[in-house]
């Protein structure tokens, strides 16, 4: 039984969205479960003994001590003071009471203390990506701080970086996914991405072979307000597909155009090739 719930449990938490909160309410269970245990116990030495023959075990089973809740409820109680170590319980009398209690509090001691590990393991777990994101980013500060970096550079530079937390979680898509074959990374890029390219006039008609293969080829870039993404004279190697945001094109001596997500960079650079022509994002933007 306990073989199956623990093979149980382990499926549970690789197939949950949430394995963080089945693991602590695994750990509840098992220190509810260990509580009901030893308050059996404790009733089993106490009818051994005798009711009510001393302080320490169950009281006479008049009244109601007599009634099944009120045992339970008190054994309950009795286990989780003494597992816990912080109420006083009765000063034992025989030797089996001596036994038993220390036995009790030894227990308590090793449950708690696994119960302590685990939880913070689940804790640490759940904000392990955050940890990890701080960490990079105290050390990026260090590193301004330490080369006398521009306060308005750094102050952009944060701002990137709270924006990247919350858009990706600082999460690397390309390292993240390749653990998975390529079918399926290709299905979780139809899915995060196709909606986007079929915003684009020039993939609209595209047969879908053609916009699976291109959707896996897709990288997720962030730029922040004033960014050039591109300028006049660089020779362009990539194509940008405004996701998130909204970018400004400012044309030389014409005009300067907004555009917003679904816009292809690149047909436009393609269709205005003579002009001169600046890039730059009007907010934080993601490609």
């Amino acid at each position: 039984m306990g073989c199956s719930f623990i093979a149980l449990s382990v499926s549970v938490c690789r197939h949950t969205s949430l394995p963080h909160l089945v693991r602590a309410l695994r750990l509840t269970l098992y220190l509810a479960t260990a509580i009901h245990w030893i308050a059996c116990f404790y009733y089993m030495i106490s009818d051994y003994e005798g009711f009510g023959t001393n302080d320490w075990v169950y009281p006479e089973l008049v009244g109601q001590d007599a009634a099944l809740f009120r045992k339970y409820i008190r054994c309950l109680y009795w286990s989780m003071l003494t597992l816990t170590a912080i109420g006083e319980t009765p000063t034992p009398s025989t030797n089996l009471e001596y036994v038993v209690t220390g036995l009790t509090f030894l227990v308590g001691v090793m449950i708690f203390a696994a119960v302590v590990g685990n939880v913070g393991d689940v804790i640490s777990n759940m904000n392990a990506a955050r940890m990890d994101f701080q960490s990079r980013m105290d050390c990026i500060k260090q590193y301004m701080n330490h080369r006398s970096v521009p306060e308005l550079l750094q102050r952009r530079v944060k701002k990137w970086l709270d924006y990247s937390w919350s858009r990706t979680q600082a999460l690397d898509e390309a390292s993240l996914l390749a653990l998975l074959p390529g079918q399926l990374r290709t299905e979780i890029a139809i899915h995060v991405h196709l909606d986007t390219l079929k915003k684009v006039d020039i993939f609209a008609n595209c047969e879908r072979g053609f916009l699976r293969e291109l959707v896996v080829k897709l990288r997720s870039q962030i730029f922040s307000p004033g960014d050039y993404i591109c300028r006049e004279g660089e020779v362009g190697r990539e194509m940008y597909i405004i996701n998130h945001g909204r970018v400004e094109v400012g044309i030389v001596q014409t005009v300067i155009l907004p555009w917003s997500p679904g816009f292809c960079l690149c047909r436009a650079l393609c269709r205005d090739s003579e002009a001169d022509e600046l890039w730059s994002p009007r907010q934080n933007c993601t490609f």
